[in-house]
């Protein structure tokens, strides 16, 4: 296991050398310089290269390949870097970086270590259910898809469960994770194991990286951030009192702020030089004073903000990096509780669960997820005053409970319900009762996972893999908002090429992301038109005869240009893509039978039951406290008057049954807040993050993806799994800058202790949120390191699980080409009791006639003809294994091409043994043992 861990973490380390230019040019406004999303950057760089190889026949998809793609990626970065910034490229300067650096390195690398042998550990434990062996939920089709692209030489990769086909699902994140494990030279089951961790990792250290970066981004605008190295700035802070009242108080800040401050080249406290052309007046003193301190907010709305000073465009139009003109020492820049900001949030987002495991808890019962809001608040009374049988007001009607009017306490503590916590929206859905012949309301759940539940679980899941990646995909948002506009992404040739590929690889990842991470660069993109200097438009006579496009102002066709740029490139880059798969949902019947409308109900249903608001606290409340608080606390006119609204809609919407209206006033004041405090990204960032995942939620009250499943369960669970990391990134931040806004009015104005207690309520109930979720992962993992068994990182499927198994695996990875073709026994998905259905092709990735039916028929159902042939494969090989007729076998092999046959205890179980005796003379015995024997289909 150590082996394993090292070889990953150097894996890592090597990635994050070979990403370095490129995140420098992408995330050279951001105070860290992109390193804390080197290593995603490399990894998805060099997987997007080696990928586009393999899918135009340049080469065979393998260790040779992804190596010479990340040396592609590394030189083609440095040239790119250095065609804007030849002195940003040199390593020299990188070298110095990390010299005057160190502090946030070494807080980075730890903390990317720690969290890759933790998650390693974690997944080296057998406990109950929970283990590394690639099987059970989702496991097993994770395990096949991740096989199946290691071993497919030319691509789009097999599809190992139908064979004949390649893979019609979102498969680049396993691509990625395929692609470390061939040069890591692991064994499938630990380099699946090890692809967790990673992924582990890799978010933790990007979520650490977007909080120092928000911190560094909102200490650099505090009018008494301390400037080291500069003796005048040092004597001026000393003798300054930012924030005492009357305007002697202004008058030495301005003396502080008349210091040269290079704000773009250095946003952290610790300014090394200082640029001779910016100075701050009285007035914008004034106006960061008012804005750091709502107390003493000034009468004017205006924001006089100081020029952002980053770097200017070189010569040919494209913006430079940020180099070593005035570069931080930024482990004396980053005040402590930054630091603990930073760590803060990593817990929050990826080891605290939601808060059903605490009630869980309290109540005793795991079933108190399906209470509506009356029967949760009086189940808890009653168990707070010690009732050992709790009566709920009345009957709960459930799909997967039964009805049921009470609940029995136990003893959650010792005997962890640790499912359910992952269930926590339910709806009422009309059902029919074939005993009342009526149609009754029923609850059921809809999915409501995070990040801890699933690598808990262990499922590689798209969701799961898309974590790092949606990361990277918001630091590119805050670049945007750090940098100088105006932003010409058709002069930034680089600029675009990147931007694209991490837009549109989330596609190939995890399609449910695309559309809010595009939604949100555009926005952000958006936000930084509105904020460049105003040029009139074409109006009146003079715009007869002119384009449209041509009438607008200079900035807002910028803004179009850019906006169609970046969807362009996005969806060019990942033409390949596209062009081999098809969608998986759009095959339904319309809803509604007019032209327009009807085809998009093929994709769109409306949502009938809507999400309580307790349900939506239990999940969201740890990141909405501060987040609504830190709106609150920068609210002006308009967007008080909307937060009030937000208020008066939860109260009206609780009486109608849609509280989660209050979502609409909410994000508006919030893109208020964001447009007014544009100077100040951080912030700003932070306002349109509540907004995104405001949007997000009240979509999913409205509509839902017809998938499948014909409701809105998945819909919940991928929108709501990327509202967890958004809103958790914010809230992280939001917590903060509360707690810094609160220390703020207390050095101004200590008297008006009413005000500063209201701020500091909504930090404060945050913190206790999250020691509350950490229920989940004490009642988890804590108790899988206590008593659960270390059973080392390399996991078997239930055809490994005897000596004999496990051989018969082995051969099959050492002895047929990648693309054969194994039949196996075919049984229900999910394989509930542990046959091994499907598991052949799991555990090596060659392909086999079907798999998992169901699974099948998701992936499949955007294509008619494809879903038609599903059932009549399966019963092809159950003829196959069970005929005498030998003419018919040998017919029906021939038809899909299948290589070997393979005969174990699952087929035996399976299919009667006169038709398995009859496979001898379809085929010779090419490998044998006790237990397992596999022929090779004779031609």
């Amino acid at each position: 296991m150590l082996t394993a861990v090292l070889t990953y973490w150097f894996a890592a380390l090597a990635f994050g050398i070979i990403g370095m230019p490129a995140a420098r040019l992408l995330f050279g406004a951001l105070p860290d310089r992109g390193y804390a999303f080197a290593r995603t950057v490399g990894l998805l760089l060099t997987g997007y290269l080696a990928w586009l190889a393999a899918m135009f026949g340049l080469a065979s998809f393998g260790a040779p390949l992804i190596v010479v793609a990340a040396l592609a990626v590394l030189i083609g970065g440095v040239l790119a870097l250095r065609r804007v910034s030849a002195e940003a490229a040199s390593p020299a300067v990188a070298l110095r970086w990390v010299r005057r650096n160190w502090g946030i390195v070494v807080f980075y690398e730890a903390l990317f270590a720690a969290a890759l042998i933790f998650l390693a550990l974690l997944r080296a434990q057998e406990y109950g259910f929970v283990g590394p062996h690639p099987w059970g939920t989702e496991r097993p089709m994770d395990y096949a898809f991740f096989n199946a692209i290691r071993v497919s030489a030319v691509f789009p990769p097999h599809d190992p469960w139908m064979s004949g086909y390649s893979i019609n699902y979102y498969y680049f994140g396993y691509l990625l994770m395929a692609a470390v494990s061939l040069v890591t030279g692991v064994h499938p089951a630990v380099g699946y194991n090890m692809s967790l961790a990673l992924t582990f990792a890799l978010t933790a250290l990007g979520i650490a990286g977007l909080i120092t970066n928000l911190v560094a981004l909102a200490t650099s605008q505090l009018p008494d951030a301390p400037r080291a190295t500069d003796v005048e700035v040092e004597r001026a802070d000393a003798d300054a009192t930012p924030y005492s009242d009357g305007m002697a108080s202004l008058s030495r800040m301005q003396a502080a702020f008349a210091v040269p401050l290079d704000r773009g080249a250095s946003w952290f406290w610790g300014m090394r030089r200082a640029s001779a052309q910016q100075q701050m007046t009285a007035q914008q003193a004034s106006t960061e004073l008012a804005e750091q301190s709502p107390s003493i907010q000034a009468s004017a709305d205006v924001e006089a903000d100081m020029p952002d000073g980053q770097a200017l465009p070189n010569s040919e139009g494209e913006r430079a990096p940020e180099i070593d003109g005035a570069l931080p020492d930024a482990h004396r820049c980053i005040p402590w509780h930054g630091w603990l900001a930073a760590l803060l949030t990593v817990v929050a987002v990826l080891l605290a669960g939601n808060q059903a495991g605490t009630l869980q808890v309290i109540v005793g019962n795991e079933r108190i997820v399906a209470l509506d809001g009356a029967q949760l608040a009086a189940a808890l009374v009653q168990a707070l005053s010690g009732a050992e049988t709790i009566t709920l007001p009345y009957p709960a009607r459930t799909g997967d409970f039964n009805v049921f009017d009470t609940l029995i306490r136990e003893d959650r503590m010792r005997d962890f319900n640790w499912w359910w916590p992952s269930r926590a929206v339910w709806d009422e859905r009309p059902v029919w009762n074939p005993e009342t012949q009526q149609i009754e309301p029923v609850r059921g759940y809809a999915i409501t996972e995070f990040p801890f539940f699933s690598f808990w679980l262990g499922d590689m899941h798209p969701h799961v893999m898309a974590l790092p990646f949606g990361v990277l995909a918001l630091a590119l948002a805050l670049a945007l908002l750090a940098s100088s506009p105006p932003l010409r992404l058709w002069r930034n040739r680089a600029e675009l090429l990147l931007s694209g590929v991490i837009l549109g690889s989330l596609y190939m990842i995890n399609s449910w992301d695309l559309p809010t991470y595009l939604l949100l660069f555009l926005g952000v993109l958006a936000l930084k038109t509105a904020t460049q200097p105003e040029t009139p438009a074409i109006s009146g006579e003079a715009a007869s005869g002119v384009p449209l496009i041509d009438r607008l102002a200079p900035r807002w066709r910028g803004y179009l240009i850019n906006a169609l740029l970046i969807l362009a490139t996005s969806v060019v880059l990942i033409a390949p893509f596209l062009l081999t798969f098809t969608s998986l949902i759009g095959g339904r019947a319309p809803l509604i039978d007019l032209p327009l409308i009807g085809e998009m109900t093929r994709i769109l249903g409306f949502v009938t039951g809507k999400t309580g608001l307790h349900s939506f606290l239990i999940i969201f409340g740890t990141f909405l406290a501060p987040l609504i608080g830190l709106t609150a606390a920068l609210a002006r006119g308009t967007a008080r008057t909307l937060l009030i609204a937000s208020g008066v809609t939860v109260v009206v919407g609780a009486f109608i049954g849609f509280p989660l209206a209050a979502l609409l006033p909410l994000g508006l004041a919030a893109t208020l807040i964001a447009g007014q405090r544009a100077g100040h990204p951080a912030d700003a960032f932070a306002l349109g993050m509540l907004a995104l995942g405001s949007a997000i939620c009240l979509g999913v009250e409205l509509v839902y993806i017809r998938d499948v499943f014909e409701n809105r369960m998945n819909t919940v669970f991928k929108f709501y799994y990327q509202t967890w990391l958004i809103w958790g990134v914010a809230g992280g931040y939001a917590t903060w800058r509360l707690m810094q806004i609160v220390g703020i009015c207390w050095r101004a104005q200590p008297r008006k202790s009413a005000r500063i207690a209201a701020m500091l309520a909504m930090p404060l109930v945050a913190l206790i949120l999250l020691a509350s979720g950490l229920t989940y992962p004490w009642l988890t993992a804590g108790k899988a390191f206590a008593e659960g068994r270390h059973v080392g990182l390399e996991g078997r499927t239930p055809r490994e699980r005897t000596p004999e198994g496990a051989e018969a695996i082995a051969w099959v990875r050492a002895n047929t080409p990648g693309d054969a073709v194994i039949l196996e026994a075919v049984g229900p998905s999910y394989d509930t009791a542990g046959i091994g259905y499907g598991g052949v092709s799991s555990s090596t990735g060659r392909a086999t006639v079907m798999g998992w039916e169901g699974h099948q028929q998701q992936w499949r159902g955007g294509d008619p003809k494809v879903l038609a042939e599903i059932a009549p494969r399966a019963t092809d090989v159950a003829t196959i294994y069970s005929t005498a007729d030998t003419a018919l076998a040998r017919a029906l092999l021939a038809i899909y091409g299948v290589d070997y046959i393979y005969v174990g205890e699952a087929e035996r179980q399976t299919y009667p043994a006169e038709g398995l005796a009859k496979l001898s003379t379809l085929g010779d015995v090419v490998f044998q043992n006790d237990e397992v024997t596999i022929y090779r289909v004779r031609p």
